[in-house]
């Protein structure tokens, strides 16, 4: 069976599982969904037990059938995220789209890379910008914050944006944001007090949220999520990105904040009233959910969804925070879980993944801000106050993994049991990969 191209054997059903496997790892996807992705196309192309190795930029896999045996490897050194892509790759193998043989599968991933869109750089540009506006607000920060947030963080994206198609070094990019958009916030503000319109000392705080943009949401929600199923090699390597990515990103801010003596202490929130604070908690929630979805490529659908599921979990969240006394981890925790459950729901219905709908919500429940400060205070010296922020951080960041995997828990069994990729079975084409 097969062409002359794509031939039936088992070496070339291994090459082209390799090839579906690494196209999922560049679009961001977990350990977890790689393996199972590759597992249920396995089943489908007649291998009987595939056994495979995951990390953050490579697959080792080794294929069975009749007897024998097929080991390859490789590596991908993209590191990024594609949801639009992903949630295509994730149709692959369904009952809906089964593969019927490597050159089907071949020409599925053919196809699927041929008409791989992305958005353009001003669109993303305005998203960051946008985005980090809304979650200034969100972390208490004022009009005057906000709209100077606005423009630092759209021409940190647009360096960033550049620098990419140049294939720069991921760490040498975000040295080089980390130090732009504080820049551009520092020069604007001080530009407005020279004409009196601001006091530049009472707006200092909102520097921070001007790199939010750079924070790696998706790879760290994915490691919490690899840590939860024991795929501890692809969660720690993607930890460890995560955690060099915010250095390199953290360290530039602290050498422009020392040597201006700028001040990163947050100052108080606007005091406005319940319903009104309310009614802008919603709209933030809901831009800056909307924003970073589509700095992940989602599709224009998929961006609304979870940026509805943002508005709906997060003012609650800050609700539960901030007026009922539950400490925030645990309110983390709960709208973490409650997003993963409307996320699984909407997933249900449409073909969209629960992992592009879910991140994008839940991404702007991480405390960036309290962290680059917790840098800032490491370099100054101010270690007892830095090491109890990075602690309530790493817990706050574990609450949303362990919410978003008891969500899953409840409503997969894949994630209940301890499923073995390694043994194929027809069940595969029942649900879709996580």
């Amino acid at each position: 069976m097969g062409d002359e191209k794509y031939p039936d054997t088992l070496e070339e059903k291994a090459r082209a599982i390799l090839a579906y496997g690494r196209l999922l790892l560049a679009s961001g996807a977990g350990a977890y969904r790689v393996k199972y992705s590759m597992a249920r196309a396995a089943h489908q192309l007649g291998i009987s037990r595939l056994e495979a190795s995951v990390t953050m930029t490579d697959i080792t896999v080794t294929a069975w059938e009749n007897g024998r045996s097929q080991t390859d490897f490789t590596e991908q050194r993209h590191v990024g995220v594609n949801s639009r892509r992903l949630d295509v790759l994730s149709e692959i193998g369904t009952q809906d789209l089964k593969v019927r043989s490597v050159s089907h599968l071949r020409s599925l991933l053919e196809q699927t890379v041929k008409q791989d869109r992305h958005w353009g750089m001003w669109t993303t540009v305005f998203a960051a910008a946008f985005a980090c506006a809304a979650f200034c607000f969100l972390n208490g920060g004022r009009v005057v914050e906000c709209t100077t947030v606005f423009f630092a963080a759209g021409i940190g994206q647009l360096v960033r944006k550049l620098m990419l198609k140049r294939n720069y070094a991921h760490f040498f990019i975000w040295v080089v944001c980390g130090m732009v958009s504080p820049l551009v916030y520092m020069g604007i503000l001080s530009m407005l007090a020279s004409f009196g319109h601001v006091l530049q000392l009472s707006h200092q705080a909102g520097l921070i949220s001007a790199i939010l943009f750079l924070i790696p949401g998706f790879p760290l929600t994915t490691a919490m999520l690899d840590f939860v199923r024991s795929d501890f090699q692809s969660a720690l390597a993607r930890f460890s990105y995560c955690v060099m990515v915010l250095g390199s990103a953290g360290l530039p801010l602290w050498a422009v904040t020392h040597a201006t003596n700028w001040d990163v202490v947050g100052a108080a929130p606007m005091a406005l009233p319940f319903a009104l604070n309310l009614s802008l908690q919603i709209l933030c929630s809901f831009v800056a959910a909307g924003g970073f979805a589509i700095l992940f490529n989602a599709a224009w659908k998929v961006a609304l969804l979870a940026a509805g599921v943002a508005a709906l979990t997060n003012p609650t969240r800050l609700i539960l925070q901030n007026y009922s006394g539950i400490p925030w981890q645990i309110a983390v925790g709960l709208a973490a879980f409650v997003a993963g459950l409307c996320a699984t729901f909407v997933a249900w219905r449409t073909t969209h993944s629960r992992v592009s709908l879910s991140v994008p919500s839940v991404v702007i429940m991480i405390p960036g801000v309290p962290f680059y400060r917790a840098l800032v205070a490491i370099n100054e010296g101010n270690l007892s106050i830095a090491l109890t922020t990075i602690a309530e951080v790493f817990f706050v960041i574990m609450a949303i993994g362990f919410g978003l995997a008891f969500s899953r828990a409840v409503t997969d069994r894949g994630w209940l049991h301890d499923r073995d990729t390694t043994k194929l079975a027809d069940s595969y084409l029942e649900d879709r990969a996580n």
